[in-house]
């Protein structure tokens, strides 16, 4: 099976038509305590441990969150903080006991967001990735942004899942901020794709313009 991506269409939008988006703490709620380390987080907690060592595998069910830890092959701990409400993993990865690292993820595309943090055995940061470097509008707000301008085609299609990628400037710093988003929805919708071609909406990562749309299509060998 091969993938053909074809660009379809290109559209002009103003600059200024998503403005209210950049840099929007209402909607990018990294402010929230979800986004934070808490000292509970710091250090692996001696009964989660004691479970682990018996289980190797232990799962916490909350109202909104789902915890799992887990052993790593060299005996590391790695911990996944799942928010259901809003779609973002927390990961964190234990060194003998103590945070090592720690890193969001947006599950729909499995797309780092925010800032990747990095600590020595003392708990101080050694290392900070910023995966959104370059971007004013952050992954809740180019959702938000394709709501708005797609509100008939969400509601005709029942589109439920909205699949995130974007262009990473620490990789190629050279590039242009660009976010692709690709939408899943009822079984009408699938056909559509599977007949016509998955649509990728491309959108400028600085002021939320719209730039084009591709297609990719299946093809059968």
């Amino acid at each position: 099976m091969r993938f053909i991506i074809l660009i379809t269409y290109l559209s002009l939008v103003s600059c200024n038509s998503y403005k209210q988006f950049e840099n929007s703490d209402k909607i990018c709620r990294y402010v929230d305590k979800f986004y934070s380390i808490s000292n509970q987080e710091k250090k692996l907690s001696k009964e989660v441990f004691s479970q682990l060592e018996q289980k190797k595998q232990v799962t916490i069910i909350k109202k909104k969150l789902e915890e799992e830890y887990s052993f790593l092959n060299n005996g590391d701990v790695f911990r996944l903080i799942t928010n259901k409400s809003i779609n973002i993993i927390k990961s964190i990865h234990y060194k003998n006991k103590y945070i090592y690292q720690i890193e969001f993820t947006y599950s729909n595309g499995n797309l780092p967001i925010g800032k990747e943090t990095y600590f020595d055995e003392q708990g101080n940061i050694t290392k900070v990735i910023d995966h959104e470097k370059g971007y004013k509008i952050c992954w809740a707000e180019m959702i938000a942004i394709m709501k708005k301008r797609y509100r008939s085609l969400i509601r005709k299609y029942e589109i439920h899942t909205f699949n995130l990628s974007r262009v990473n400037l620490n990789d190629f710093p050279e590039a242009k901020p660009r976010w692709t988003v690709t939408m899943e929805g009822n079984e009408a919708y699938e056909q559509k794709g599977y007949d016509e071609g998955q649509k990728h909406y491309s959108f400028d990562g600085v002021t939320g313009k719209y730039l084009y749309t591709s297609t990719s299509i299946s093809v059968y060998d």
